[in-house]
């Protein structure tokens, strides 16, 4: 009798041991198959609009969002509104200010740079050395 308990324990034995198997091949032969990688996009019909920026009375105020802004000559006081937008103001500029993000703007001089809470990531490009107050973050004065 203990001689059949004993097969039989081991017979249990062996069974419990090779429950806990698997075929490692198998589980990583999943059916998923591979994707491809999206192709980018290359045909975009997509262009920045050319703006031309007016001074009116000594003041223009840029609104053109992702736009390419040109105001030609001097313009006393210049307000940016417009976020993702490139302006480049051809004369002199006693006070630029900014309302936005990610704008750069190109200007020749200009003694007067404001950024306010909120503008952030924008970027001037002269060759003056202006007073800066700069209530954003990330933004940069520097030589073009």
């Amino acid at each position: 009798m203990s001689k059949q308990l004993s097969t039989l324990a081991a017979a249990g034995l062996t069974i419990v041991a090779l429950a806990g198997c698997t075929d490692a091949d198998a589980s990583s032969m999943s059916s998923a198959s591979p994707t491809a990688a999206a192709e980018p996009a290359t045909d975009s019909e997509y262009t920045i609009p050319d703006v031309t920026g007016e001074c009116v009375d000594g003041m223009a105020t840029i609104v053109d969002d992702s736009s390419n802004v040109t105001i030609d000559g001097d313009c006393e006081n210049v307000v940016v509104e417009a976020s993702n937008s490139i302006v480049t103001v051809t004369g002199a500029v006693v006070n630029l200010s900014f309302n936005s993000s990610i704008t750069l703007v190109n200007v020749s001089t200009v003694d007067n740079v404001a950024f306010v809470e909120g503008a952030n990531g924008n970027k001037v490009a002269t060759s003056s050395a202006p007073v800066i107050t700069d209530s954003g973050e990330g933004n940069i004065v520097a030589a073009d």
